[in-house]
């Protein structure tokens, strides 16, 4: 869809130049001899070509692909492995570049920040890494598929009830992978947040044995409250 608008303004800029030139030509030079016409009409076509082909190269209005670095563990077989992921990622953007749906669009961004972050949090910490296996070995090749087929299809204009089906198989597979991917990356952290709350636990017992901490139940206060009662 970027591209066709992209033509669309490339075209009416080029024919608007064509249109000036020709103009500004008759009202200047004679269009009286067969040599005139020839002329005219080859300045119209080189001031057309000249300012569509401009208009191509200076235009802003869609977003330049951004370049992802890809992080490095210092583990070369790690790094390795997040190098062949990054690269499904950008082939997943090419696609995406492709797709006109915005809602497809949209969603296929939020997959590329998830899988981002997966790779960002297995190189910061190597040793996470075999958890992500069948993720690159099956779940992101895959959805690389789905996109591309997606793409293809409606590349040869298929219209209709079986376009309709398609955007909705397409659109419920992207929920789905959607949570599957952000489960991926919580997977990742679950080790770290059993490690912190057991570390917390141990914590709160220490101080509570140093006397650092208030609890509910003080070393000695039921003999001592025992003692109380046998003085009365």
């Amino acid at each position: 869809m970027a591209k066709k608008k992209k033509n669309r303004k490339q075209l009416l800029a080029g024919g608007i130049a064509a249109g000036v030139v020709g103009a500004l030509y008759a009202s200047l030079l004679p269009l009286n001899r067969p040599i005139h016409f020839i002329l005219f009409a080859g300045l119209m076509a080189l001031a057309g070509w000249v300012v569509y082909t401009m208009a191509g190269g200076l235009d802003v209005s869609q977003k330049a692909p951004v370049q992802r670095s890809t992080p490095a563990s210092g583990n070369p077989t790690v790094d390795q492995l997040v190098h062949q992921g990054m690269k499904m990622l950008a082939e997943i953007r090419e696609e995406n570049a492709l797709i006109p749906d915005e809602m497809i669009s949209g969603k296929i961004d939020q997959l590329e920040d998830i899988a981002r972050r997966i790779f960002a949090t297995v190189a910061d910490k190597p040793e996470k890494a075999p958890q992500i296996r069948r993720f690159m070995e099956y779940y992101l090749p895959t959805v690389l598929k789905m996109l591309t087929n997606y793409r293809k299809l409606g590349e040869r204009g298929v219209t209709g009830e079986n376009a309709d089906r398609m955007k909705k198989t397409v659109e419920d597979a992207m929920d789905v992978v959607l949570d599957a991917f952000q489960k991926q990356h919580d997977q990742l952290y679950s080790s770290d947040v059993l490690d912190v709350t057991t570390d917390v636990k141990v914590l709160e017992t220490l101080l509570k044995q140093d006397g650092l901490l208030e609890s509910e139940t003080r070393p000695g206060s039921s003999q001592a409250a025992a003692g109380q009662t046998m003085t009365m």
